[in-house]
This record gives structure tokens, C-alpha cells and sequence, in this order.
């Protein structure tokens, strides 16, 4: 983990991870996109795979973190660079 990454570097990995991993159309992600709903689409399943990439990557545990924190790239990036 490299805690001198910025929000930008997170933002940027997780949208590669949205892409690669979930199937995610990086066109439809904006920071503020909401991940589960509509738009996107997300399941449990895919917030399981987040919680994973998020400890592997960033050395951030997100189990047990409140729903809020997994709404958009930016509420998901804002709990990394809080919690780093």
C-alpha cells in the first residue's frame, strides 16, 4: 500500500477494477454514478469483490463499512484515502 496516493490514483484504479473485473462500461462511470442502482447495477456479490479489491489493493478493510461508503467511485475513494 502507498499511502501517498491521492483520490485521482484511487478513482483511477477503481474504475479499472469496475471494468476488468465487474464488466462495468467504463463510459457509464462518473465519480458520482450510482453504483447499485440502475445505472450500474451492482449486486452483493459485486460488493463482495470490492471489499476484496479495496484490501488487496489499497490495504483498506471496507467489511462491515456503512452502505453510504459504497454509493459511487467517489464515496468508495473518499473511505481509501480516509481509512489509509
Amino acid at each position: 500500500m502507498r499511502t501517498t496516493m491521492n483520490k485521482d490514483e484511487v478513482k483511477t484504479k477503481l474504475k479499472g477494477f469496475f471494468e476488468s473485473n465487474l464488466g462495468v462500461d467504463g463510459s457509464m462511470l462518473n465519480d458520482d454514478t450510482e453504483l447499485f442502482g440502475e445505472e450500474i447495477g451492482l449486486d452483493s456479490v459485486d460488493s463482495l469483490e470490492i471489499i476484496s479489491f479495496v484490501d488487496d489493493e489499497f490495504g483498506v478493510s471496507m467489511a462491515g463499512a456503512a452502505r453510504e461508503n459504497f454509493l459511487t467511485i467517489e464515496s468508495i475513494s473518499s473511505f481509501i484515502v480516509e481509512n489509509a
